[in-house]
């Protein structure tokens, strides 16, 4: 009986390491395939738009794009909610498959619509994160950020690459539509992955002991309602400062015009070239990095609560940077690489503390749908910001929205101080 203990100890541990390698595969794609479609507005909007309208026209079109994409995001909410009901296996596998057929279908988009179509599903699928409750259930309690990172860490080959394929396909006298080649690699890699997840990854133990409960009970229960139940009725505690990572989610959001469409602004600029966008693209990859990184080595050290501050006033100063760097002449390229460095870090770290937080703050059998509906709010903050980006951009320019949504971060911090409970070393398997 020891021995065979110790072997399924040992080919627990190898599977880890196995999950673990597949994980980070997922997030190369995830990575690359969301990057991609932030790096290339300026040539959807040259291919599409420019010919018929004016650049702050086009500009607010485009906006008003991505804003009716957003609302694929809502649909992340249904996908994290499946996640507890079906299991986190079968959503895996569907986000990985969507993400390579969303892809294939902006490849050979031909107007601004079909993009928006296709768009519309790439940031469903993205944003569905599934990988993320895989790490949160199967890792130890005191290293959840550790592997969380180490994940998010090696999945960074996805935004490393997303530069590089873009300074192979867009460059000064590009033909348009150049970048349509940006979307290779993730059908490429995407269908096969699919193919193997489904065929060599578990479900997660903690979810097959719910499953095997509810079989055992024969638990009818509407699973929403309970759920929700199980999330607005706890201590009142938990229950506020979940209220308040949706309210931080959604100002976060907010800005993320600052992602999507400071490409776009950028390449407005007088005095940058295509060439410096390219290395403007490289020093955002690398800041991805570096914000993970940040994150794995101080979240389970100093705690989460003082990288969220960080963040927030990182994300603002960044904000300043990116603005009025690229209406300086001499050196707007050294004042938007700096930017777009804080903005990009700064974001996906508070991406990352949020959703470590909102799983180390609910019970398993309402973690999915919990952190589904924190990103249902993120996604209604990033439809509200696109949307006021388009109208602001009509009559101003893009500027000024980001400014405004940058200065409204502010809110955050009084919210933080009284509600966000400090989850550093939380056993998510004690939590009821």
């Amino acid at each position: 009986m020891d021995s065979n203990s110790e072997n399924s100890t040992f080919r627990s541990h190898k599977y880890f390491k196995y999950m673990i390698f597949i994980l980070i595969l997922v997030i190369i794609l995830d990575n690359y395939t969301q990057f991609y479609s932030a790096v290339i507005p300026s040539k959807i909007v040259e291919e599409f738009l420019s010919d018929r309208y004016s650049q702050n026209v086009a500009n607010s079109i485009f906006a008003l794009s991505l804003a009716i994409a957003s609302i694929g995001s809502y649909l992340v909410f249904l996908v994290w909610y499946s996640a507890d009901r079906v299991g986190r296996k079968f959503l895996l596998v569907m986000t990985i498959f969507g993400m390579a057929i969303a892809s294939l279908g902006i490849l050979f988009s031909r107007n601004i619509m079909e993009y928006t179509i296709f768009q519309f599903l790439l940031v469903m699928f993205t944003g569905s994160d599934i990988w993320l409750i895989y790490i949160s259930e199967e890792s130890p309690p005191e290293k959840k950020a550790f592997w969380t990172n180490i994940v998010l860490i090696g999945g960074m080959a996805g935004v490393i690459l997303m530069p590089i394929f873009r300074s192979i396909y867009i460059y000064e006298g590009a033909p348009v539509g150049a970048w349509r080649g940006m979307t290779y690699f993730s059908i490429i890699l995407g269908f096969p992955l699919g193919i193997l997840v489904a065929l060599t990854i578990k479900e997660t133990s903690i979810f097959q002991e719910i499953k095997e409960k509810r079989l055992t009970t024969k638990d009818r229960t509407n699973l929403l309602k309970k759920n929700l139940n199980l999330i607005f009725k706890s201590d009142k505690k938990r229950r506020m400062a979940y209220i308040a990572l949706i309210i931080m989610n959604f100002f976060r959001v907010l800005n993320g015009i600052l992602i999507s469409l400071s490409e776009l602004y950028i390449s407005d600029s007088p005095y940058l070239t295509d060439n410096d966008v390219n290395i403007v693209v490289y020093v955002l990859g690398l800041s991805v990095i570096l914000g993970f990184l940040i994150t794995g080595i101080l979240a389970d050290k100093i705690g989460r609560k003082p990288l969220l501050y960080f963040f927030i006033m990182s994300l603002i100063l960044g904000t300043l940077f990116l603005v009025f760097g690229a209406l300086t002449p001499g050196i707007a390229l050294i004042l938007v690489c700096i930017g777009m460095s804080l903005i990009v870090l700064s974001y996906f770290g508070l991406w990352v503390l949020l959703s470590i937080i909102t799983l180390e703050l609910l019970p398993t059998e309402a973690r999915g749908t919990g952190n589904g509906l924190r990103g249902l709010f993120g996604s209604i903050g990033a439809t509200t910001g696109l949307i006021l980006t388009s109208i602001i951009t009509y009559f101003f320019s893009l500027a000024v929205a980001f400014l405004l949504f940058s200065f409204l971060l502010l809110i955050n911090l009084p919210l933080i101080y009284k509600y966000i409970i400090e989850t550093k070393g939380t056993d998510l398997s004690t939590i009821s």
